[in-house]
């Protein structure tokens, strides 16, 4: 059991970022999103023993931190004016683009979860669909409106999105 202890810790340290950024993108808050990071990072080694291989963990990991961050989200039913929301850029080599980040930020909830899982965190649309608990074709849709939306809010900005 020490050696799944050692790997998990390995784990979280490698994906702790990303797991900031996915719970930052829900709950729009440094705070918050910190929160929801240990709470996933509790609740996650509480149930190490329903992890079934490591190979999965991410996935694993992204689908309590969803859950644990619209939790949040719903609990503190927080609404913050677009224009009040300075992106901050404490981790400037884990983002790649200002302006796009921004942009990204400007989506509603359902795109921006999946846009930052999918393009920021590099995990499948069939492992998002699991991780959201929603159809394939769904996702797809949303990451396909997502782009629109982006390509939209770069393009009155005077931005571009690199196809």
């Amino acid at each position: 059991m020490i050696e799944r202890q050692k790997k998990f810790c390995s784990l979280i340290r490698e994906y702790r970022l990303g797991l900031f950024r996915v719970a930052k993108g829900i709950l729009r808050n440094d705070t918050d999103a910190e929160d929801a990071v240990s709470e996933t990072t509790c609740k996650a080694f509480a149930n190490l023993d329903k992890l079934r291989n490591f190979e999965s963990f991410k996935p694993w990991v992204m689908k309590i931190l969803v859950n644990e961050a619209y939790t949040m989200a719903n609990k503190r039913k927080r609404t913050e004016p677009l224009d009040d929301i300075a992106v901050e850029d404490n981790n400037s080599e884990a983002i790649e683009s200002h302006e796009l980040w921004d942009a990204v930020q400007h989506l509603s909830l359902e795109f921006r979860t999946v846009t930052i899982l999918f393009y920021y965190e590099d995990i499948s649309i069939k492992e998002i669909s699991k991780i959201l608990n929603l159809p394939q074709g769904t996702v797809n849709s949303r990451l396909n409106r997502s782009r629109e939306k982006l390509r939209s809010i770069l393009k009155s900005n005077g931005g571009r999105i690199n196809e």
